[in-house]
């Protein structure tokens, strides 16, 4: 038997960071993950690639949008340049690893025999801590057709099949993969229907935020609200899909592709019953705000825990978990989810961090609100990108930053600067006197903070 301090299930961003801490700290790792390398869903279907073709879709927005003509575009070589971008970083991590003398990777699933034992292979693994990163799936819902269907994850794995642009997709949900997907499609070629079950589209985002995408997204997208999906058949070669529209008439459409954007569900190590790990009412491993679980030497980051499923909180996370099993297990360090800035990577993007409005009117917290809208902008106005804003959420009287939200251009690098101010508190003349860098969209964010000043 095998014996280690830690072993951490998963070879993600939930994973790896603690690993490496840990590693640099004296303990003896390891880590398992049937993928064989480094970088999780994140990088082998996740955001990494989904954003290569975001950024390419960008490129192409914008040089049509200014300079007023169309470009055409080969889709293969946006998925060659996206391999690319993941082969770069499968070898950075793993050049990473090599760093590490003490942890030792095994390209195996772990299943867990208790609280302290797994069999990773054929290795029989005795570890004091044990740390479970394993991520979430596709929620691939079955239904009459559903072979028919893809996933994001076929859609932006590595050395995917799908290697030319469909010329018109069909894809069910309205949550912010569909969406993404939807707007980046649309900007690449593609016709693009979207059915939406119910009446809401990002129904846990901010309406505020949600109208503000409604409002300048693509009007080229055919948005289906409240028509629930019956079934997929092939044709032709087509995909043709049958639905009920919002009064109960049974409809159908055709396209070349059907992506199936429902949600995720998380992945369980096998035996996790056998440790006795609690798991919560939608599935999800249940932790405490020390990423502990009720095991006092299991801990349980990123997705798979439910919390905040975005790969920065995964790392955030990951990194508690170590700081918190170096201190033996006390509590010393908390994943605070109120600083994670969010984005949703649409046409145009949309990005919060912290308390916004309706977070605060259920606290009970007075706050004031210093804008700054992009149409003042220099550098949206050399892009011809002025629908959009910075919204800073100040609390009352202390005028401390609570929270923000950005519509449009350059939210996705604005929310970062502008969470660094949430997560330390710092006020608005703090912020109003910082003299961000001219000519950029920074410089909206000390603009916000001076309206209220």
């Amino acid at each position: 038997m095998e014996k280690a301090d830690v072993l951490v299930i998963g070879g993600g961003g939930a994973g790896y960071p603690a690993a490496f801490r840990l590693a640099e700290s004296g303990y003896n790792v390891i880590m398992a993950d049937p993928k064989g390398k480094l970088g999780g869903n994140c990088l082998y279907m996740g955001c990494i690639p989904s954003k290569t073709v975001r950024e390419m879709a960008q490129l192409k927005e914008r040089t049509e949008r200014v300079l007023k003509q169309k470009i055409s575009i080969d889709y293969s070589l946006i998925q060659d340049h996206k391999d690319y971008v993941q082969e770069t970083r499968f070898l950075q991590h793993s050049n990473d690893l090599k760093n590490f003398k003490n942890i030792r990777f095994i390209a195996e699933k772990a299943v867990l025999k208790d609280s302290n034992h797994a069999l990773i292979g054929d290795n029989e693994v005795e570890a004091k801590y044990i740390i479970i990163g394993t991520g979430t799936t596709p929620n691939k819902v079955e239904f009459p057709g559903s072979e028919y269907c893809i996933t994001s994850d076929d859609l932006f794995t590595y050395k995917s099949s799908i290697r030319s642009l469909p010329s018109e997709i069909a894809i069910i949900g309205g949550g912010y993969i569909a969406l993404e997907v939807a707007t980046m499609y649309t900007i690449l070629g593609s016709k693009v229907h979207m059915l939406v079950r119910g009446g809401n589209l990002l129904g846990r985002v901010e309406p505020y935020l949600v109208s503000g995408l409604n409002d300048n997204m693509d009007k080229g997208i055919d948005i289906q609200m409240n028509s629930p999906l019956e079934n997929v058949e092939e044709k032709e070669g087509r995909k043709v899909v049958h639905y009920s529209d919002g009064q109960g008439n049974k409809k159908w459409l055709a396209a070349d592709m059907v992506l199936l954007a429902t949600g995720r569900k998380p992945v369980l190590p096998e035996g996790i019953e056998k440790a006795g790990v609690e798991i919560d009412g939608r599935g999800f491993v249940k932790v405490n705000e020390s990423m502990k679980t009720n095991i006092q030497n299991i801990y349980a980051t990123g997705d798979v825990n439910g919390k905040s499923p975005y790969f920065h909180s995964a790392v955030r996370q990951s990194i508690v978990a170590a700081n918190n099993i170096m201190a033996n297990g006390k509590p010393i360090d908390y994943f605070d989810s109120d600083a994670v800035p969010i984005t949703i990577f649409t046409f145009p993007p949309i990005s919060y961090v912290g308390i916004t409005p309706i977070t605060a009117k259920a606290r009970g917290i007075d706050y004031l609100e210093g804008i700054y809208k992009f149409k003042n902008d220099a550098k949206a106005q050399m892009y011809d990108e002025l629908p959009g804003e910075i919204r800073i959420f100040f609390e009352k009287g202390s005028l401390r930053a609570i929270g923000a939200w950005v519509i449009g251009i350059d939210s996705p690098s604005l929310i970062n600067e502008l969470g660094i101010a949430v997560a330390n508190g710092l006020g608005a003349r703090q912020i109003a006197d910082y003299a961000d860098q001219h000519p950029t969209t920074n410089e909206g964010i000390s603009a916000a903070a001076r309206s209220i000043l």
